[in-house]
């Protein structure tokens, strides 16, 4: 399944809420997670995110910066599946590929496109002086709304997702292993990348 590049919702259009919201979310987290406090929650699903990706960074912050570091933009120029797109967008598609290459879908693994999103960001700010945020920004959202929208739509929406990581009777344990093996594969796919 090709990735289908979506334009950013427009206020005069009318627009899938899945969709409209998943921009919103995307661009909220990832200025949240470059620019700190400043950037204001406005709905429950950016403030669920904020707090499930932080503990995300803070409870895997290890394997999360070693996959940082080994990402080598140059690397990423050898993928030809992606020849189209920028090396931070391909560097995106390459990993969000690899985190679900089983097919398994959850919400942690949602989770962890966006916190993928924000580590590029981050990188791209400290290593390009931020020239391709935007372009982070949409190859996210583009991933969501293109290949994840359909089993987000099934597990009942952004409101889903702020009631699974809400519900107090959660095992957040299942979630955090699940994560472990995405970072597992990550950080395969960053060792692969910096060779």
């Amino acid at each position: 399944m090709e990735l289908s590049r979506v334009s950013a919702p427009s206020i005069t259009e009318e627009k899938d809420e899945i969709i409209s919201e998943a921009y919103s979310l995307t661009r909220n987290f990832i200025m949240y997670e470059l620019d700190g406090s400043c950037v204001k929650v406005n709905t429950k699903a950016e403030r669920t995110l904020r707090r499930v990706g932080d503990e995300m960074f803070e409870r895997h912050r290890t394997v999360l910066n070693a996959v940082s570091k080994r990402l080598r933009y140059s690397d990423v120029e050898v993928n030809e599946k992606y020849k189209e797109y920028l090396p931070d967008e391909r560097m995106f598609l390459m990993i969000a590929e690899e985190i679900f290459k089983d097919t398994k879908e959850n919400w942690g693994r949602i989770v962890s496109i966006f916190v993928l999103g924000s580590i590029l960001a981050r990188k791209n700010e400290n290593e390009h002086h931020g020239e391709h945020i935007e372009a982070i920004i949409q190859t996210v959202w583009n991933y969501i709304a293109s290949k994840r929208r359909k089993w987000i739509v099934r597990n009942g929406g952004w409101d889903g997702f702020v009631e699974f990581f809400d519900n107090t009777a959660f095992d957040y344990n299942k979630v955090w292993k699940g994560l472990v093996f995405v970072g597992i594969g990550l950080t395969s796919i960053g060792i692969t990348l910096s060779r």
